[in-house]
Parts: structure tokens; sequence; C-alpha cells
């Protein structure tokens, strides 16, 4: 074998001490004790899990590369624990065409420290015939927001008609239908008034009435509990993000902390958290969308919506796990092995013949969440000084590309051509 690991070892029936063998970037066998290999790495006392995926990111690229690139945005990715990304369509141009789609794979292939896969625009314009075969995923902008990409309610059963055959997942940022309020944002409240809690719901709902028979639905960014119920009850599944379970509108955060959907009161934040501890997300997404310092520090009204987060959406889930707040199989269900089964990856799991994709951490060292020490090109964080557990080491098919929180291999990250299997 290529390579031994051991550790405490998170596998389906829990954590258990024993070895990981790895020939070919795939993990070939699990045991107690494993013989010879060309490399043994010996964890002992540390946990080894999935390393994460993230459905969520926005690396700018191409087009808005002052604020990221594929190269900044998966080295942080790395260094968080994350071995793959899938990232969104609202670039410059959107990813709506196959020649969209095939540059965005191309500029990709030649930055990225970890594995990944593109999301194509699906609006009228979209052909979904030639984008089917290469698109990871299809996504729906429902209402207004950054980028301009988003389409009527009015539109949005025939919209989603169009990939209702093709196999593969929609997701949906589900925020509101119609006209937002013309008002002038002051603070983090009066976001959260102009895009309610009830216009979420409504949009969800909106979504689950026009979804065709079994068709796969992923509602993206989830701010309340509600929205998960929904996606339950419809078949559809749901993603919630750290910073709707982690901060609020008392968080003292000004423009830094504006984002869409907003971040909400304490006690639907609270509601949220309680969902998802009990295992109601499917999913937990960084929607990793980085703008300048200099754009975030305008007046609150006119300063961008979003937030950076594929660096830390592990670690701080982790610290909840050492808090003991939340149960690692939660997390590995929601960061790993869940993401893994919408998108159809090898990944997820650790098990005989998924890809060698592992993190190890030492759930008893945490750190505080510093800007200074992240990799985003944008250089904040909402996140500052916060409590954190990053990972140990990061291992993408078997070959470690991060280590205590810094790049330690050479660029590893491929296109992971989409699978078509049951969410």
């Amino acid at each position: 074998m290529d390579l031994v690991i051991e550790g405490k070892v998170l596998l389906a029936s829990g954590l258990s001490e024993c070895c990981i063998g790895i020939e070919g970037g795939k993990i070939k066998s699990i045991a107690k004790t494993l013989g010879r290999s060309d490399k043994r790495l010996d964890h002992s006392g540390l946990i080894i899990m999935p390393a994460g995926i993230d459905l969520h990111v926005h690396f700018r690229d191409p087009g808005m590369t002052r604020k990221e690139d594929f190269g900044t945005g998966s080295a942080a990715a790395a260094c968080g624990g994350v071995s793959y990304i899938l990232e969104m369509p609202n670039t410059k141009p959107p990813t709506r065409t196959l020649s969209d789609l095939k540059e965005k794979i191309a500029l990709a292939s030649n930055k990225s420290y970890v594995d990944f896969g593109i999301a194509a625009l699906l609006d009228g314009g979209t052909d979904v015939s030639k984008l089917a075969e290469l698109a990871s995923a299809f996504k729906i902008y429902l209402g207004e927001t950054t980028g301009g990409l988003g389409i009527s309610a009015t539109i949005l059963k025939t919209v989603l008609s169009k990939a209702s055959d093709c196999g593969a997942p929609v997701f949906v940022h589900a925020e509101h239908i119609g006209a937002l309020p013309d008002t002038v944002e002051k603070d983090l409240d009066d976001h959260d008034s102009k895009r309610s809690e009830e216009s979420e719901l409504d949009a969800a709902e909106l979504v689950a009435a026009s979804k065709h028979g079994s068709q796969k639905i992923h509602l993206l960014h989830a701010t309340q509990a509600g929205v998960l119920s929904l996606a339950r009850k419809s078949n559809m599944t749901a993603e919630v993000t750290p910073h709707h379970l982690l901060l609020d509108t008392n968080s003292r955060l000004g423009p830094l902390g504006k984002i869409n959907p907003p971040l909400r009161n304490k006690s639907t934040r609270m509601r949220l958290w309680e969902a998802f501890t009990s295992g109601q997300a499917d999913t937990i997404g960084s929607d990793h969308s980085p703008h300048t310092e200099s754009e975030k520090g305008q007046d609150f009204n006119s300063a961008p919506s979003g937030m950076p987060g594929v660096e830390t959406l592990l670690p701080l889930m982790l610290q909840k796990v050492a808090e003991r707040k939340l149960a690692i199989e939660v997390l590995s269900k929601c960061c790993s092995s869940r993401p893994a089964e919408i998108i159809g990856l090898n990944k997820g799991k650790i098990q005989v013949g998924m890809d060698a994709d592992l993190i190890v951490v030492d759930i008893r060292k945490s750190s505080k969440i510093s800007a200074d020490r992240l990799h985003y090109k944008c250089g904040w964080t909402p996140y500052e000084g916060m409590d954190a557990v990053f990972p140990v080491s990061t291992i993408i098919r078997g070959e470690e590309v991060a280590r205590d929180g810094e790049l330690s291999g050479e660029r590893v990250g491929k296109f992971a051509t989409p699978g078509r299997g049951s969410s």
C-alpha cells in the first residue's frame, strides 16, 4: 500500500482506533492493524474523519478576482479541512453556456488545491441539454440578490421543468417573491426586516409547489427551522450555514454582517441551531462570498452582501464538537457524507473504495480565528477572535495538502466528474 494512517477513525459505527490503508488515492482497507506500506502516519490519540465538502462557494473567478480566485479560495479550503468545493455561477460572465462552464473548469484545474465541481446558472436562457454532462448542479436565484441573476416567481415552474430529467440537482437561492420594499437600510435589523423570515418561507413554499415529481431540489442557506421542516415534508434537501447558526442581528458587525438571506434575531438563530444539532439539515455550506474591506466599509445601505467562510466552516463546527454542543456524527453527515450523496461524489465516508479524503483533528486544541492567519484574498473574517479547532492535516486522495493551517503540498485539485446518484 502507498500509505497507512492510524488513529481514532470516524466510521459508520462510530469512533474506532484502527488503521486506514490507502492505494492509488483510494481507501484500500480498514483494520485494527495493517502491515507494510511505503509510508506510515501515526496519529494515535487524534481523530481521523472524512474531509469537508462545501457545496456553496463563490470564488469570483473569472471577472472579480480582486476579491478571490480559485488559487486563494482553494488554499483557504484546504487549510480549513475542505477537500471539495462547488463553485456558484454568479461570476463575470455568469456560468450559463457550455463555453462558460468549460472556461471555469480550465481556470480551476490550473489553480485549485482541492477537488471541485461547477454549478451552472439555470434561468430562461439556459440550454440544459448542452450543460448537463459537465454541470455538477444547476443554480436558480429566486428573487433579487448579488449578481442580478434572479428569475421571477412566474417562470419558476417552467425553469425547473427544463432540468427535471437531467439527473443533476437544482440548488435554489429561495429568499423572496416579488419586489423588495424600497427602503434605506441602516443596520442588520433593517436588512432582516426587508428580507423577512416570512418572505423566505413563502419562497421555499413556492419552490416546493413548483418542483417536478421526484426532481432533486436543494434549498440553500436556510435561516430558520421552518424551512428545514418544509424541505423534509416536500422531499427536498436543505443547507444551513455557519453564519446563520452562530451570528445574529445582535452581532456587532455592521456592514461586515450584511448577507443574503440576512442574519436573523437570536431566537430564530437558536431554533435553527437546535434543528441542526438534532440532524434536521442535510448539508452545511459556507456560502463563501468575499468582498473587499473597502467595499464592506461603505455605509450599510451601499455595502454589498456577502462574507468569507470556507476556511472557517469546519473549524467553527469542530469547536462546537469540542464543547459537546454538536455530535461529531451530525457534523460529518452534514459536511461530508450527505453533500457527497447529493452531488454524486465518491467521497464523504471512510470506507473501502472511497477517495482517501481525510482530515486529522486534535479536538483538544483550540485557537482564536484571526484574519491575518487565513488565506482569503479579501483579508477579513466575520469570526475574528472566535474559538475554532483547525485540522492538523488535510489529505486529498491520499496526498497531504495542508498541515497546521498552512499549505504543505502541491496543487492536487481536479474536476470531479459529477455522478447522478440518488439524494
